[in-house]
């Protein structure tokens, strides 16, 4: 960024009276998530926004607050930005910042109304200045409020251009002198950059300070967030000075010290709107907070903020908070959608644990039990297509393909896997009748080998219920993939039946078991694909990204999944990160990192870090370890 010393006179004879200043709603961004063409197009929505306002100032604020869901209360930050302009614009109009009034004045910070506060200036600026240099906020002491001030004024481009010509003049003047030269050679880098925003990006150039004021409860806060804030900003490229006996002055934007030029373009980089501040209405799931304390809650099932479906992909690795934030998501759902069915499918057993004394039907299966599970049926019921459940069996027991086309016949002609069974033993005892004697003999290991009790017997009946758990309780992870995906059926079944205008949401934990089998995962996309129509949230739960890697049909689930909840994962998973999310080097690296409930939250054309937020009660009750 180029910024300069005061390089004109004061003109104060010469100035004009105030006018009144209008106020504008500008909205926050998830700035530092974006890629790099979405990052320019912001700066450039930013520069013209400062060459059409052409004086004022961009106000951002920060202040502590309280976020109320379900009788519960939540620490947060609310964010509000604001432009102040003499000018009309066409932006949404908004009233005046509501600010504590000045009570008594030090020399390095004063007292309002609502406490203490310290007034800092930039006052020198980083040729290599980070992006969104304003948007950090302190964290060690949440302030009680955060201000920054970003105020601009148009300058004539002819007086820049003369600027930049006396330096060069200074320069060979000064050039004796090593310590003068090289604060020269300084001004010069910043001035070459400057000399090309105008000549070919044709920039406006501006006058600009930076002011940042801190609000705490006490004048100890102030100090340790003063200092918190005075390192954040030097790690942007923003040096501070907490100028003395100015305090008033400048907290009310009267004093005109620590003013630079730049071009337009130039200070669009410092962008003070980076933030997600995100609640999608009365019907919102409260899930967290942002990086900067802003509160997420949405209305999954709302076609809003580009989301075209309700269905998700939650991922995360072992300890990375993936089961008690899809907890949070169901139990919260449950409040907030008052008429909502919900179907769980754990391999795990996590959640038969987790609700068991909210769900309607709450069944943990043990390997001595029959399941009574019957995939003919289900295709009978048109819940899924013969050929589908011709492909899952054929994988499963390694049937020849030749034999799929008459395994695919004989099912659309019975309706029970009993019946298939008999009707193919029928044929296999009839002369000439080899291939139906040796679909027979593949077919037998369903109902006679280790795989019987998924089977026989009498399935649950699901009929009634709102809040389904079922659970497995198997070290076989054969059997944990192959009960898995029937159950998944049979609640998808009941979805069928049940009416399309109310929300539905169907769950499968540990959906790694089932996208290692293609047959399966064309199953699960296929839900994707119709559970829409059907007021349906699918939500797929795995440990890595790279599950939704396994073939093409996980692959398309992932695509199809509208929110997508991106919790810790292994250094491996940095590509797919990049290719499946579109992850950009800083979500990466935050995912990476990430402690537990912490990740990334894409929603719609929502890009947003989050940090998933439990009560205390929720903490105790849904732990994993």
């Amino acid at each position: 960024m180029s910024i300069f010393n005061s390089i004109l006179k004061k003109q104060t004879s010469q100035q004009q009276q105030p006018r009144k200043m209008k106020y504008y709603k500008l909205y926050g961004t998830p700035y530092l998530l974006l890629d790099i063409n979405e990052r320019d197009n912001k700066l450039r929505e930013l520069a013209s926004i400062l060459s059409q306002a052409e004086r004022g100032y961009i106000y951002s604020r920060k202040f502590r607050s309280v976020y109320e869901f379900l009788g519960e209360h939540f620490d947060i930050v609310q964010s509000e930005y604001v432009l102040a302009t003499e000018k009309d614009m066409n932006l949404e109009p908004t009233s005046e910042p509501q600010r504590p009034k000045l009570i008594r004045e030090y020399d390095k910070y004063i007292e309002t109304e609502q406490g203490f506060a310290r007034v800092l200036v930039g006052y020198s600026f980083s040729t290599k200045i980070r992006e969104a240099a304003l948007s950090f906020y302190p964290e060690k002491i949440t302030p009680k409020m955060f201000e920054v001030f970003l105020q601009f004024n148009k300058v004539p481009t002819s007086s820049i251009r003369n600027y930049l010509t006396s330096l060069e003049v200074k320069k060979a003047r000064m050039s004796r002198y090593a310590s003068a030269s090289t604060s020269i050679e300084e001004m010069l880098t910043r001035s070459e950059r400057l000399k090309k925003d105008i000549d070919e990006l044709a920039s406006d150039t501006f006058k600009f300070r930076v002011l940042i004021v801190v609000h705490t409860d006490t004048k100890q806060e102030l100090d340790t967030a003063t200092k918190e804030v005075v390192q954040k900003a030097q790690e942007n490229g923003i040096l501070l000075d907490i100028p003395c006996c100015a305090q008033g002055d400048l907290y009310y934007l009267r004093s005109n010290i620590s003013y630079r030029y730049s071009s337009g373009i130039s200070t669009a980089k410092l962008y003070p709107l980076a933030g997600t501040s995100l609640v999608e209405g009365d019907k919102s799931v409260f899930l967290g907070v942002d990086d900067k304390g802003n509160p997420i809650a949405i209305d999954y099932f709302a076609s809003v903020n580009g989301r075209q479906n309700p269905h998700w992909c939650i991922i995360g690795t072992t300890g990375a908070g993936k089961t008690t934030s899809a907890s949070a998501l169901i139990y919260r759902s449950l409040k907030v959608y008052e008429d909502i069915y919900i179907f769980i499918i754990d391999p795990m057993a996590n959640f038969n644990r987790f609700f068991e004394d909210l769900a309607d039907l709450n069944i943990v299966f043990s390997d001595d039990r029959d399941l009574g599970l019957d995939p003919i049926r289900l295709v009978a019921e048109n819940v899924v297509s013969s050929g589908n459940i011709a492909d899952f069996i054929t994988e499963q027991y390694g049937i020849p393909h030749e034999l799929r086309g008459l395994l695919v016949s004989l099912i659309e002609q019975s309706k029970t896997l009993k019946e298939l069974l008999e009707n193919v033993e029928d044929f296999a005892n009839k002369k000439s009748a080899t291939e139906y004697r040796k679909l027979y003999n593949y077919l037998l290991n369903m109902v006679t080998g280790a795989d019987k009790k998924i089977y026989l017997g009498e399935p649950i009946d699901l009929k009634g219920k709102k809040f389904v758990i079922l659970g497995l309780k198997t070290e076989d992870a054969r059997k944990k993939r192959i009960a898995s995906a029937l159950l998944m059926l049979y609640a998808y079944s009941m979805i069928n039946r049940l009416p399309r205008d109310v929300k539905k949401v169907l769950l499968i934990d540990e959906a790694h078991f089932l996208f290692e089998s293609e047959p399966i995962s064309e199953i699960i996309a296929l839900i994707y694909r119709t559970a829409r129509a059907l007021r349906t949230s699918m939500i797929t739960m795995t440990q890595l990204i790279q599950h939704y890697k396994l073939n093409k049909y996980s692959d398309e689930a992932f695509k199809l999944a509208n929110n997508k909840l991106l919790l810790k994962q292994e250094r491996e998973s940095a590509e797919d990160l990049k290719a499946l999310a579109k992850a950009s080097d800083e979500e990466i690296d935050l995912i990476l990192k990430a402690s537990r409930g912490k990740g990334i939250l894409l929603s719609g054309n929502i890009r947003a870090p989050i940090q998933i937020l439990l009560t205390e009660e929720e903490k105790m009750k849904w732990r994993t370890e």
